[in-house]
């Protein structure tokens, strides 16, 4: 309990010592703080910095200082490998965040570990629930509970040299043309990375349900299954062979690449866009994914939530949900999408303003890929069991890609992932 007091009265103390020292403007009555765990990927940790200093938090804080002066916003990030153990420790002293902003499937994973309240059902609450996307909402519904509230919306894209390339590949075809023309294309070794090709070989619909650990319907949609795996297998190890082609570790390489010019086309990942705009000004171009003669790509799309601590006292909890109800508000929502160019909104009443912006127009066209080829991963799962198939997922394709195993051979494995993950 001592800590728990201690955690309340914390952010009084340092209001006094600051009105004392004649510098602090805010009446010392009501002073609170809200503490904010930002959790980023460990894929993207390089970007960690960019997840606390971006443009993205400037209307949402600005706004909410101007509605709640006397309350101050604290933000710090930790990886998601490494949010549970941290949520374990601090709730153990009584000094958990009061607000977590964290994908949703690692929401869904952290409400049914008991480490996170669900989302208040108060009527304020529930009127801003109502603005939500209802596709949103289901992706977060545990039970009877919502493990998080809807923020924004990341998604896969294609990055490219605008002065290696006047305009940008549509098919995947059109992308090995420009490598074999001496164009270097850029390929992520992970399956997170390389995901989005899946897609374009009808391979994604038999995916989908191992990594989600759900059966087959009948022996011949395995085998079907299998034979599709199998072909997207072999272009992938096709793809690798080309001398213009190249292999990298991650986001991290691919971005240093394009940004250094040694690679002139990647796939990308709308939050890794103000690095690049940065470091890349008018040579950045941004599009959607090419497809393929399978069909549209499988961009992966990652849906960012508030959840909810279970530390915060009665003001607290409070001003977390009064943060958090702020933050999908429709000129809010709005105001993020056109400033930062990266996120997609998740209020209903939010159009994407595709007219003001080339690269708008391409997140537009990446959700409704991934809502077209990856309908499963529409509804809530949990982060666990996924990330372990992912995992093994990885080292399959690595020994395809390097001819240890043939397409052949890494689908029926990828299948036997499945089996075992059901």
């Amino acid at each position: 309990m001592g800590f728990k007091l201690l955690r309340r009265v914390l952010p009084l103390v340092l209001l006094l010592l600051a009105a004392l020292q004649g510098c602090s403007p805010l009446p010392l009555i009501n002073g609170q703080t809200v503490y904010v765990m930002v959790v980023t990927q460990k894929r993207l940790d390089w970007l960690r910095r960019n997840a606390i200093e971006d443009l993205f938090w400037m209307p949402l804080l600005e706004e909410f200082h101007r509605l709640h002066p006397n309350v101050r916003v604290s933000l710090y990030t930790v990886s998601e490998d490494e949010v549970m153990a941290e949520l374990q420790q601090r709730t153990a002293r009584g000094l958990g965040p009061d607000l977590i902003l964290v994908r949703a499937p690692m929401a869904n994973t952290l409400l049914k570990q008991g480490l996170i309240a669900p989302v208040p059902q108060t009527p304020a609450m529930q009127r801003s629930i109502g603005q939500i996307v209802p596709g949103y909402l289901e992706r977060v519904r545990v039970g009877s509970d919502l493990s998080g509230l809807p923020l924004h919306d990341f998604v896969g894209l294609a990055c490219y040299n605008r002065q290696k390339m006047p305009r940008p590949p549509r098919t995947t075809k059109e992308l090995m043309a420009l490598a074999a023309s001496g164009r270097t294309i850029g390929i992520s070794n992970d399956s997170y990375g390389i995901w989005w090709t899946a897609g374009t070989r009808d391979a994604a619909a038999a995916l989908v349900p191992i990594l989600l650990g759900q059966a087959p319907q009948n022996p011949a949609s395995q085998r079907q299954a299998e034979t599709q795996i199998a072909g997207w297998l072999a272009w992938l190890r096709e793809v690798v062979m080309q001398s213009r082609v190249d292999l990298a570790t991650g986001p991290e390489e691919l971005s240093q690449g394009l940004i250094t010019g040694r690679l002139d086309w990647i796939p990308c990942f709308s939050l890794t866009l103000s690095k690049l705009k940065s470091a890349m000004g008018d040579r950045l171009g941004v599009s959607a994914l090419p497809s393929g003669p399978g069909g549209p790509p499988s961009p992966f799309n990652s849906l960012q939530v508030w959840a909810f601590g279970l530390d915060s006292s009665g003001p607290q909890r409070q001003s977390a949900a009064d943060l958090a109800q702020l933050s999908v508000d429709p000129f809010l929502q709005r105001r993020y999408v056109l400033e930062s160019q990266e996120v997609l909104p998740v209020n209903r009443f939010v159009e994407t303003p595709v007219a003001s912006s080339g690269v708008l127009v391409a997140l537009a066209i990446a959700r409704r890929q991934f809502e077209t080829v990856s309908p499963l991963l529409k509804k809530p799962f949990e982060v666990n069991n996924f990330k372990t198939v992912a995992q093994d997922l990885d080292a399959v394709i690595q020994q395809v890609l390097v001819g240890v195993l043939t397409p052949q051979e890494g689908a029926k494995r990828i299948v036997q992932l499945g089996e075992r993950n059901r």
